[in-house]
């Protein structure tokens, strides 16, 4: 059913349908990730059956998907007027809550769910979330994983529950338990590429990158099929320069000079902006002789970001999303005669080495910024000396000279990770590039698995430039 084509009028839109058909349609939309259509189909079916308490539900949830959270807010305490007891309505509520920055008393709506059923996963991650304490964060996060694997151990839970379940208990750092917990109920997930996705995450936050490698290596011969998903960039240079003012903004606030650094640098070096082909925003932060910053506080405790529910006070490094632009963080720390940073502390894990800098200020398009006082230095360590000349399929992560004792598969696991998503991009020309950095040769195969696969053995970054010559794809 249509609503659009059920005429203008209310009155023959009500003899050509039912409410039933109406909300049935709205949900759907809602499924398909079509929320401003499902309002069209939802208020139709609310003037046909007013007061249905599952109409007013969906309509909030369609409200609050397309950021009208005042007007989500009305209709969750519609829901709620009806039925106290809708703990969906409960935890929407706090959701719209949130939205309109209201944070105690979406708080107190989480925490009121909770209190009335502690199965209710979702809510316990709100509360980690937008809780400014670090204590109820990690409870929460505890929480939402044992929850999880209670609503995973009974009944005929949706496959997608158990990859969410494998996700919380790495957010809880339970590591040997998520492995455990992915092969015990492999046949449980949605398809075998997520499980060896979870799996490939859990062996790497466990430090087993060699195997960590395997798995993704499987993960994506197994996504291999008629052609690859098309999925958009979702980064532009005014975009990121404003997602950069912004998190500066709040850095400044809390007394936390930072710096431009790695390919943001670069960017503005060259060109007085972020660089067009880059992915996300990278930021440092110099460690002082007292310690390195609160980083993690800061984020916790300011109403417009979200800590990572992996991430901890003692991390060096922090991902977070500002404005819809990815931005990174990193603490450089002096250790000997050298300035370290990277994405962890284990053994074999991405870590970068430079020579000690002090900063200065420097101004791009009539801004100032800290930078390193030698930035060509820099940059050369970072990107090696053809730094000035543009490579947009070059990965520091993969190929950098700064790179210190990173185990061979770390750097590889990161090249077939990024491929993967390149040629997602439609930009297969820098999935090849990508994989060609890789220090560990990358196969179609999938190792120790049950029988070759067709493509086994068929070089990678060959098969993924062939796939990409077809018409409308980005080469």
């Amino acid at each position: 059913m249509n609503p659009r084509k059920a005429g203008s009028d209310p009155e023959k839109r009500a003899m050509a349908v039912t409410w039933q058909e109406c909300l049935r349609a709205g949900q759907q939309c809602l499924a398909a990730g079509r929320p401003g259509d499902a309002i069209l189909a939802l208020r139709l079916a609310n003037r046909l059956q007013p007061g249905r308490s599952p109409i007013v539900l969906s309509l909030a949830i369609a409200w609050l998907r397309t950021g009208e959270a005042d007007k989500a807010l009305a209709c969750f305490n519609e829901v709620m007027g009806l039925d106290p007891a809708d703990l969906q309505a409960r935890h929407g509520r706090g959701l719209a809550l949130d939205a309109l920055d209201q944070r105690e008393e979406a708080l107190a709506a989480f925490r009121a769910v909770t209190s009335n059923s502690r199965d209710a996963w979702a809510s316990w991650q709100s509360i980690a979330d937008i809780t400014p304490h670090e204590d109820e964060r990690i409870h929460a996060i505890d929480q939402a994983a044992d929850a999880l694997v209670r609503l995973c151990e009974r009944g005929q839970p949706a496959a997608r529950l158990f990859t969410s379940c494998a996700a919380a208990l790495l957010d809880a750092h339970r590591g040997r338990a998520a492995i455990a917990f992915i092969a015990g109920n492999a046949s449980r997930f949605p398809d075998a590429a997520t499980v060896h996705d979870c799996l490939a995450r859990a062996r790497y936050e466990t430090g087993d990158f060699r195997e960590a490698f395997r798995q993704k290596q499987c993960a994506v011969s197994r996504r291999r099929g008629p052609g690859p998903e098309r999925l958009p960039a979702g980064f532009s240079p005014d975009t990121a320069a404003g997602a950069l003012c912004s998190i500066g903004e709040i850095l400044d606030a809390a007394g936390v000079p930072f710096f431009l650094a790695a390919g943001t640098l670069l960017g503005f070096y060259r060109a007085g902006q972020p660089l067009a082909h880059d992915r996300d925003v990278d930021i440092g932060i110099l460690a002082s002789q007292d310690g390195a910053a609160d980083v993690a506080r800061i984020i916790r405790d300011h109403s417009g970001l979200v800590l990572a529910r992996r991430a901890r006070p003692a991390d060096r490094y922090f991902a977070l999303t500002v404005k819809g632009i990815g931005v990174d963080i990193f603490l450089y720390e002096l250790s000997g005669d050298a300035l370290h940073c990277g994405l962890g502390r284990l053994t074999g894990d991405v870590a970068w080495r430079f020579t000690p800098f002090r900063l200065k200020t420097a101004s791009f398009k009539g801004a100032t910024w800290n930078i390193p006082d030698n930035p060509e230095r820099y940059l050369a360590e970072t990107y090696g000396p053809g730094w000035q000349t543009p490579d947009e399929g070059f990965a520091s992560v993969i190929s950098s000279p700064a790179l210190f004792q990173v185990d061979p598969y770390t750097r590889a696991y990161y090249a077939l990770s990024r491929a993967d998503k390149a040629l997602k991009q439609g930009d297969s020309e820098k999935a090849a590039a990508l994989l060609r950095q890789s220090p560990v040769p990358i196969s179609l195969a999938c190792p120790g698995d049950d029988g070759p696969l067709p493509a086994a053995q068929v070089d990678l970054a060959d098969r993924w430039l062939d796939e990409s010559q077809e018409p409308g794809s980005a080469n």
